[in-house]
């Protein structure tokens, strides 16, 4: 449910605390189960952790700017949801006279005019080119996470995920 006062530290904790851990559990699990080093094993974490931000932050741009059928849901639901993002949040930051997603939460009735509205402040705005920006750090971060590994198969394809991340359409 939403709640005006939540800010970009706790959007970061909160997504930390879901996806990314997901992430670095799997990375990090992988790699002490193959019998790695205690360094490898921690830069797997770190590897995934910040992949898994990065990855929860695109995602969080694809529910303004994706495409419905590819996303295989509707634009806004985040919103629709109550839930407010990082695009929601740098807008509410950077723009908090007259805006269209305060606007949304604080509407009764006609809540789809508000939405509409609200998407399309968004869309027009530079934050989503902001989120995008923290995306591409956290990638920036799984990478040199994992620059002390051996250069091999693996390591690239990781490097790769990054970037497919980075890409990703829904």
């Amino acid at each position: 449910a939403f709640d005006m006062g939540k800010d970009i530290q706790n959007y970061l904790w909160r997504i930390g605390g879901k996806t990314a851990a997901l992430f670095a559990t799997a990375t990090e699990g992988g790699a002490s189960l193959a019998g790695c080093d205690d360094g490898t094993v921690e830069a797997m974490r770190v590897y995934g952790y910040s992949l898994g931000m990065a990855f929860q932050i695109v995602d969080d741009v694809l529910d303004f700017n994706g495409d419905e059928e590819e996303m295989g849901k509707p634009v806004g639901s985040d919103l629709l949801e109550g839930t407010i993002t990082l695009p929601g949040l740098l807008l509410l930051e950077r723009y908090p006279k007259d805006n269209p997603i305060k606007r949304f939460f604080q509407a009764k009735r006609d809540r789809e005019r508000f939405l509409k509205a609200a998407i399309d402040r968004v869309l027009d705005t530079e934050v989503l080119d902001v989120s995008l920006d923290m995306a591409r750090d956290y990638v920036r971060r799984a990478n040199e996470a994992i620059n002390p590994l051996p250069d091999n198969a693996a390591k690239e394809t990781m490097l790769e995920l990054g970037e497919y991340v980075l890409g990703r359409r829904s």
